[in-house]
C-alpha cells in the first residue's frame, strides 16, 4: 500500500525518477586504445616505383592483434587536404599490406606525408600511425 502511495505521489508531483542499471555502460569501459605500427618506407621515390605499406593494428594495453578491421593509408601536405590512398582490412594477426605505384601529384618534385589511420569501432578507439615524409620525382 505504501509503495502504491509513493508511486502515485511521485506521478502527481510531476517528478520523474529514472532507474538504470550500471552494467548497461560496461561496454564503454571495455573499449581498448589501439596502436598502428607502420613499417618505414623510403624517403624518396621516382614516378613508377612500387611501394608497399606494411603494418599491424593492435590494442595498446594487451598488444592483442585486431583482425578484420578497416585501416586507411592516407597522405597530406601543407597545400593539400588529407586524402585516402587506399583502404584494406587487417588479417587474423592484425597485419595489413597496401601496394602503390608512385604517382607525383603534379609535374614537378612533390612530397607526400603518409600515415595509416584506424577510425575505431564499438570496441576499440581510433589511432594514427607514425608519419613518413616521402619526396617523389616525376619521370623525365
Amino acid at each position: 500500500m505504501l509503495k502504491k502511495f509513493l508511486i502515485m505521489t511521485i506521478l502527481s508531483v510531476g517528478t520523474m525518477i529514472v532507474f538504470f542499471n550500471p552494467l548497461a555502460f560496461a561496454q564503454y569501459y571495455q573499449t581498448h586504445h589501439t596502436t598502428i605500427d607502420l613499417k618505414p618506407i623510403p624517403v624518396s621515390a621516382r614516378q613508377g616505383d612500387h611501394l608497399t605499406f606494411l603494418g599491424t593494428l593492435y590494442t595498446s594495453d594487451e598488444k592483442k592483434p585486431l583482425s578484420d578491421r578497416t585501416v586507411f593509408v592516407q597522405y597530406d601536405s601543407p597545400y593539400d587536404w588529407t586524402r585516402t590512398l587506399a583502404s584494406t582490412t587487417t588479417d587474423s594477426n592484425g597485419n595489413f599490406e597496401v601496394s602503390w605505384t608512385v604517382v607525383p601529384k603534379r609535374d614537378s618534385v612533390c612530397t607526400y606525408n603518409f600515415f595509416v589511420k584506424f577510425n575505431g569501432d564499438d570496441n576499440d578507439y581510433w589511432s594514427i600511425s607514425k608519419q613518413f615524409l616521402i619526396r617523389v620525382t616525376p619521370s623525365s
